[in-house]
């Protein structure tokens, strides 16, 4: 079996959840009082969703 399907699926799953994520970080430090806390949940999130690209450029 083929895993290239699998790992295209769960690509986009990565990208579009650390997406939602970063938004929310950043919805989140809009306000000041939530500033950092905001910032590390959207640097979460953009790690999340940049996970596949670097896991690439580091595996392959």
């Amino acid at each position: 079996m083929n895993p290239d399907p699998l790992w295209s699926m769960i690509t986009y799953l990565f990208n579009i959840l650390g997406m939602l994520i970063c938004l929310g970080g950043l919805s989140l430090a809009h306000y000041s009082r939530h500033l950092w806390p905001g910032r590390l949940i959207a640097g979460a999130g953009f790690l999340l969703a940049a996970s596949p690209t670097l896991y690439g450029l580091v595996a392959g």
